[in-house]
């Protein structure tokens, strides 16, 4: 079975005639500490995607586990620019916040230049680092440099690209050019829309290997084994939950809930287990 990659709570079918050509896409939880930074490498630039022919200017998203009442409600606002690019996150856990990400880019619909990352920890904290992205002439992504608040270089993280902007070889040093981790080693499976990541340690032996869907806006065409997707694309049955969503007229979902599936006594029994619900701020044109 593959593995699969959490799309800020969804996966979006890239074949419905109302998309715009961007995903909807965080990696913040996404369950890829596998392949953590070849990873990112992957889908630092990937786009956002939205229904409808409205420009979504602002998504504040909130999840609240159901089961668990300790467990405080979390919320992920973003904010996009004209050109559907993401240049403001943050993330809260109840009335904390978590974390504040400021992106730029080189140009208006081009690729990232810079993120600004701060953080907060429970005792108040605060740490900030800038991550700047360097690529070669043919646009393809070869640096990503870790700056401290005071400027001095932390880690740089090395890359190798095959066609397609595929980063296939990856190492991570610290500022001193000392090697940090593993090697991160994909190779890419495009006919079943998966990559696996090998890990190799200093001496050279592989420590890892895992496989992840490659590009999440045909997981529903390809999907792994128990999963069954809804006509937006989005995934309604896995081998233990079921999944069920509320849209607004745009298409874009309002609201998601989780489901633990279990059969008793011949019979389905659903308890609801966690709840998503995302408010939109579409940009309004003058008519006039």
């Amino acid at each position: 079975m593959y593995e699969k990659i959490g799309l800020f709570c969804g996966q979006i079918n890239d074949m419905k005639p109302l998309l715009t050509t961007l995903l909807l896409l965080t990696l913040i939880g996404c369950g890829l500490a596998s392949a953590q930074n070849l990873s990112r490498a992957l889908y630092l630039n990937y786009p956002v995607v939205f229904r409808g022919e409205k420009i979504v200017l602002e998504v504040v998203e909130t999840h609240q586990s159901i089961q668990d009442k300790t467990t405080p409600k979390t919320k992920v606002l973003q904010r996009f620019d004209a050109m559907q690019k993401l240049i403001l996150q943050e993330t809260f856990e109840g009335d904390k916040r978590l974390s504040k990400d400021t992106i730029t880019y080189y140009s208006p619909g081009g690729v990232k230049k810079a993120s600004i990352l701060e953080t907060w920890d429970a005792n108040g904290s605060y740490q900030r680092r800038t991550e700047n992205y360097i690529y070669d002439t043919r646009g393809f992504l070869v640096r990503i440099r870790e700056f401290s608040e005071k400027g001095y270089l932390c880690y740089e993280t090395r890359i190798k690209n095959q066609g397609r902007s595929w980063p296939y070889l990856l190492d991570k040093f610290d500022g001193n050019d000392n090697p940090q981790g593993a090697s991160e080693e994909a190779e890419y499976l495009p006919e079943i829309n998966r990559y696996i990541v090998k890990k190799t340690n200093a001496m050279g032996k592989e420590s890892s290997r895992d496989t992840f869907v490659l590009d999440p806006l045909k997981v529903a065409e390809i999907p792994a084994s128990g999963e069954k997707y809804n006509e937006q694309g989005e995934l309604i049955k896995d081998p233990q939950h079921a999944y069920e969503y509320r849209y607004d007229e745009q298409g874009n979902w309002l609201e998601k809930k989780c489901f633990d599936v279990k059969m008793i006594n011949g019979k389905e029994k659903r308890t609801l287990l966690e709840k998503w619900e995302r408010k939109y701020v579409y940009l309004v044109k003058n008519e006039n």
